[in-house]
């Protein structure tokens, strides 16, 4: 039985959806369930909410410890690599028997581990890598988010500003500083 699920991958990959469609599930089995996001989050104030617009009412929290203060079956967080503190806490829960729904972008702009999630991948029962659709050439392989304003030393949550890219449309902006086909930038 897995306790740890993570899904990860770059922007617009369908990371939330899954969490909340784990969500919906966990209810009907009839388990306790309970969604959080980051408080840095504020695109929606106390909700989760996909692409796709569908919403979930969530804790806002700063740290994973803070997840030790809610009694539930299953913990679904999203936006993960915005959390601080140590995934130590959902290693004890999950031993405890808790259930973990996560989902997080992988990697900076810069291709450097975002965050904690090094750390969560690290200790998944289950790992979901998601690709979304390439922004410059459309193919199904789009693995890295680039952000279109610079270094990302600077957090911007959303999407906005943002690019899913594949490998080779990645290199060709990095190396190049821009892409020959994409209008967007």
């Amino acid at each position: 039985m897995s306790n740890i699920i993570v899904y990860s991958g770059p922007m617009k990959c369908g990371k939330t959806q899954e969490i909340l469609n784990e969500y919906k599930r966990q209810l009907i089995s009839g388990k306790k369930v309970k969604m959080f996001k980051p408080k840095i989050d504020n695109r929606t104030i106390g909700l989760v909410q996909a692409n796709s617009g569908i919403d979930i009412p969530a804790v806002e929290i700063n740290r994973i410890q803070e997840l030790e203060n809610y009694n539930a079956d299953v913990y679904c967080i999203d936006e993960f690599q915005l959390l601080k503190g140590s995934v130590e806490t959902i290693q004890k829960m999950a031993d405890q028997g808790k259930k973990f729904f996560i989902a997080g972008l992988n990697l900076t702009s810069e291709k450097k581990p975002f965050g904690k999630m090094s750390d969560i991948l690290c200790i998944a029962d289950e790992i979901h890598i998601l690709k979304s659709i390439c922004d410059n050439c459309k193919s199904e392989e789009g693995v890295y988010s680039y952000y279109k304003g610079g270094k990302d030393t600077d957090i911007v949550i959303g999407s906005k500003g943002y690019l899913s890219l594949c490998r080779d449309c990645y290199e060709e902006l990095t190396h190049n500083d821009k892409l020959k086909k994409i209008n967007c930038i």
